[in-house]
């Protein structure tokens, strides 16, 4: 069985990259001091279960002029949670469901909200799957994907994630609010970034393929918000042209044969 990496270790790691670091958000292991630390840089910010993917345990957190912290997310069951509170102690209930009987649910990461959205508002990732192929990493394929505020899932907590309906399309129409040389620019720099990332995760754990998950700033900057070791490829099947999907599946059909010739 392979072993999972966690948000922290993956930070940890990507941060000795000098190129990769100047892309990854503000991260800290959460703790009360570092919430009250970040939120004094940051409008707001987002709290991460280490280990919990597809959108749980993610909740995101602004301070009110009155001093509550407002928290908007999802629990790590996965449950939608609003929640006003005045003390910074009382999230942990929020992050730990069962502190009271003495268990704790792992550790949290804090990371600043680095405010990726499009012309609408609406929070958007780009998702890029790297591969390695005859001992290079290659870019299998690339989509974009916005929140499905009709479902549930607002502008408030900016969580986007495709096993929460996220609407999947291609990066030039998550991008459109940009010039197609900007648009242009940001892939490029995106390729680069991913490959230098996917090297660096593979001397911890190897694997042949990685999801990884990008924001862009303000400022037009690409941001590595994660690295998923086990990636899926199910939404790229969800673009109309299914060019990318299949570029995918016939980099995989290629590994496996080398995997057959070594």
């Amino acid at each position: 069985m392979k072993r999972a990496m966690g948000k922290w270790e993956q930070n940890v790691l990507l941060k000795q990259h000098p190129f990769v670091a100047k892309h990854l958000p503000e991260t800290q292991l959460y703790n009360e001091s570092n919430l009250d630390g970040f939120l004094n840089r940051y409008q707001s910010v987002y709290v991460k279960h280490d280990t919990t993917g597809q959108g749980r345990a993610i909740l995101k957190i602004h301070k009110s002029d009155g001093g509550n912290y407002f928290v908007n997310g999802t629990t790590i069951q996965g449950t939608p949670i609003q929640k006003s509170v005045s003390r910074a102690d009382e999230i942990q209930q929020l992050l730990h469901p069962f502190i009271k009987l003495g268990r704790k649910s792992g550790l949290y990461i804090i990371q600043e909200n680095i405010q990726s959205y499009n012309q609408n508002g609406q929070p958007f990732i780009i998702r890029v799957h790297v591969q390695k192929l005859k001992g290079n990493w290659v870019i299998g394929g690339m989509y974009g994907a916005i929140s499905a505020t009709q479902t549930g899932l607002t502008t408030e907590n900016g969580i986007v994630n495709t096993h929460r309906d996220a609407i999947v399309m291609t990066v030039s129409d998550v991008l459109s609010h940009t010039t197609k040389h900007q648009q242009k620019e940001t892939v490029k720099k995106i390729e680069e970034i991913a490959i230098a990332a996917a090297k660096v995760i593979h001397s911890a754990l190897p694997n042949r393929e990685y999801g990884i998950d990008f924001g862009v700033n303000k400022e037009g900057t690409p941001i590595l918000l994660e690295v998923n070791t086990t990636p899926s490829i199910r939404s790229f099947a969800k673009i109309n042209n299914k060019r990318i999907w299949k570029r995918i599946v016939e980099i995989r059909k290629m590994q496996s044969e080398e995997d057959k010739t070594n």
